[in-house]
């Protein structure tokens, strides 16, 4: 497992904050990193006026006195935590604060119908590792409260899924945990491309038989689910069955221009368990 040398945690103070912060602590203690900056970002797309100036100074020192106090409240997991607040455009803002190269991002996320939330512009505009806290468990933070016993990673076999599986394994190995790696075959696609039902089925089964032959090539004791189906869903459905999702940000369809597959985006958005996204 790569060396980490901070996590980066996003608070927003919604309620879902004490859950960020206990997966946040939990994850420090899987990559064995106890370095940590809380940030918050006060985004202005546009440079406020001058009058505004000490208006938006007040909050940010309100805000910072808030970061300071969850500051002192994970030193009691012995976390060395600093904290900063950022005004002006997101993701700039972002890139602002995460200058680090061997890092994770810990960030709540909501999804909205209408627009994408300022959890998917961050997803979408930072190339990563991230830890995706989908659910408001805590009142506090209390990462002895997660049971991590399960987890599931999907791949493709594309180099970002096979990076994500390596990682899962990592902790699965160290921490003894129960690994299950699912591949599934991209049914429509193989419709799109071959006409006679017969054919379609005698092509699935050889993608099924390669992609097993691969898993076994990757480790032959590997716990495997090998499927067919449109991937997001199939994926989705099994969720509930474990405690976390690693998985790849992109997939083998995606160039490097792409920073979250459809795939990935799929399942942050519709799954209740959280997800271990990695770049």
């Amino acid at each position: 497992m790569t060396e980490v040398e901070r996590i980066y945690v996003a608070i927003d103070f919604k309620s879902s904050t004490p859950t960020v912060l206990s997966y946040a602590v939990w994850l420090s203690n899987i990559i064995d990193c106890k370095k940590m900056t809380l940030f918050h970002i006060m985004e202005y797309t546009l440079t406020p006026p001058s009058y505004l100036m000490p208006y938006i100074n007040k909050e940010k020192n309100k805000i910072e006195e808030q970061l300071s106090f969850l500051s002192k409240k994970l030193f009691n997991f012995s976390i060395d935590a600093k904290y900063k607040v950022v005004f002006g455009r997101l993701l700039d803002s972002v890139k602002e604060v995460i200058k680090h190269e061997k890092v994770f991002m810990v960030i709540g996320f909501k999804y909205h119908i209408t627009r994408p939330s300022t959890s998917e512009r961050i997803l979408k505009g930072m190339k990563i590792p991230t830890l995706v806290v989908k659910e408001s468990l805590f009142e506090d933070i209390n990462p002895d409260a997660i049971k991590i016993k399960k987890i599931l990673c999907p791949i493709d076999f594309s180099e970002i899924s096979i990076k994500a599986l390596n990682f899962a394994k990592d902790i699965a190995n160290k921490f003894n945990l129960e690994l299950t790696v699912l591949h599934v075959v991209p049914e429509q696609k193989i419709k799109g491309i071959v006409e006679e039902p017969e054919q379609i089925e005698k092509y699935i089964d050889y993608l099924k038989e390669e992609a097993e032959d691969k898993i076994r090539n990757i480790d032959k004791d590997l716990n495997y689910q090998i499927l067919s189906g449109i991937p997001a869903e199939e994926i989705l459905q099994r969720v509930p069955q474990f405690d976390i999702v690693v998985m790849g940000s992109k997939g083998r369809s995606y160039t490097e221009a792409v920073l979250l597959g459809s795939v990935a985006e799929a399942v942050i958005k519709n799954s209740k368990k959280p997800v271990l996204l990695i770049h």
